[in-house]
């Protein structure tokens, strides 16, 4: 079933690439029914699926590689945006993001929670890398995701994560979120430590459909900020539900298309926001969020072309 392409797993692209589909919806709509049961596991998803893919490494060569991978798009990608709103809102007649350039400079070295507007994404990548980053140590003295003390550890996390969030919202480089999400990293990998998981997926799959249809309204997850709603107890597991239950579609459906936004989804995450706050006001939901995954997968396309542009913005040599 694990269908490979160039090492790659084409159902977990695809699982991506509906996912970044979702997230870019979930930005553009602003329909409670719509938007809360995407924002119910859409970001939880993301580490789950990048924790189902990780595995022990010295830690100075993940570092090395997630910098290339990660951060050098991350610091790429927020630099030419920042200098790119005060022309763009310019001309729209618009007062920019940010009032001058020392403010501008002030919360692009502070991130998370200090950018919003276009960049209120802008905390997920940052946050990734740290909770990978504490994953790849963690696995030093515990290597197999199955030891019991893995499954004490991330008991002790996730409740210090609530805590967290629930004693406050400002999160630099999105560490807010990085207990959590570590977490979640954690039930990646234990995840893929199942041999036979059609029956986990399928049984996540049918309590997801019973969730949507049943227990609605989902409540919806601000990972950024961290809030995990009133009842973490069900809002969390049932994340991880409805993350294992979209891979389940995804594992018997790996259609094309979303195999390819699922290796976009990088580009499509630090660019949909900007695309849907820019032109909001000129577009109606519909062909909004079309524009949303077609100008970043236009832009993909474009610096793919391009040695440099792949080394800055897509983390490739």
């Amino acid at each position: 079933m694990e269908k490979r392409a160039g090492g790659r797993m084409e159902w977990l692209d695809a699982a991506k690439g509906i996912g970044i589909v979702l997230v870019v919806i979930g930005h553009a709509w602003k329909s409670i029914a719509v938007r809360d049961p995407i924002y119910a596991f859409h970001m939880p998803f993301f580490f789950i699926a990048a924790g189902y893919v990780a595995k022990p490494a010295p830690l100075r060569d993940f570092a090395v590689k997630q910098w290339r991978a990660l951060g050098v798009p991350y610091i790429a990608f927020l630099v030419c945006l920042m200098a790119a709103d005060p022309l763009i809102e310019g001309a729209r007649g618009w007062r920019p993001m940010f009032r001058d350039w020392g403010s501008a400079v002030q919360a692009g070295l502070m991130g998370g929670t200090s950018l919003h507007g276009p960049l209120t994404v802008f905390w997920f990548v940052p946050c990734l890398m740290i909770a990978r980053l504490a994953q790849v140590m963690l696995y030093k003295l515990w290597p197999d995701a199955r030891d019991w003390r893995w499954a004490l550890s991330m008991a002790a996390v996730m409740a210090l994560g609530v805590w967290w969030g629930r004693e406050s919202n400002f999160s630099p480089l999105g560490v807010l979120a990085a207990p959590v999400a570590l977490a979640f990293l954690w039930l990646g990998a234990l995840w893929r430590t199942v041999k036979q998981d059609r029956w986990l997926l399928l049984v996540c799959a049918a309590l997801s459909v019973a969730a949507i249809v049943f227990y609605v309204p989902l409540a919806p997850l601000n990972m950024k900020y961290g809030d995990y709603g009133a009842r973490p107890y069900v809002t969390l597991p049932l994340a991880l539900v409805l993350s294992l239950g979209l891979c389940w579609l995804m594992r018997w459906m790996p259609w094309r298309p979303f195999v390819a936004l699922g290796r976009m989804s990088l580009v499509i995450m630090f660019l949909h926001v900007p695309v849907i706050h820019y032109l909001r006001p000129y577009f109606g939901v519909w062909s909004l969020s079309a524009l949303a995954v077609i100008l970043p997968v236009a832009v993909y396309f474009l610096l793919s072309r391009f040695k440099m542009g792949r080394r800055l913005f897509l983390g490739t040599a």
